[in-house]
């Protein structure tokens, strides 16, 4: 699995919500969480992505990793992503029921910045 941001939205989507069972929320205040990793989870994202930019999604403001804690933190624009997603996207691990939600509203995520670029760039023509 890959974070890198030549993938295609549904791939990014995909593959956030795969890691997600491999992960828990450490501490989470609006516009930023910290997510630590399980060994299974270190394991499975081993040599795969960018470093400097794992969650390539509109919101993501940075991202830092401590690769000897086996985590990370993600500021986020916490107006284009909810509070509320970050905790289910949690949840998933124990039900993974609520995968189906999240992807939706991640896609919605997506849909919003393609809008606003569109929107952006008639504004520059």
């Amino acid at each position: 699995m890959k974070f890198i941001s030549d993938l295609s939205e549904k791939k990014m989507i995909d593959g956030l919500v795969r890691m997600a069972p491999h992960a828990r929320i450490a501490s989470h205040v609006p516009g930023r969480i910290r997510l630590k990793f399980s060994m299974e989870g270190v394991t499975a994202l081993n040599g795969k992505g960018n470093m400097e930019n794992p969650i390539d999604i509109p919101g993501i403001l940075r991202t830092r990793i401590n690769k000897f804690a086996r985590s990370i933190i993600v500021e986020y624009d916490h107006k284009k992503i909810p509070y509320d997603l970050w905790e289910r996207l949690g949840r998933i691990g124990k039900d993974p029921n609520e995968a189906k939600s999240v992807v939706r509203d991640l896609r919605k995520i997506f849909l919003a910045q393609d809008s606003l670029e569109e929107t952006e760039n008639k504004k520059v023509k």
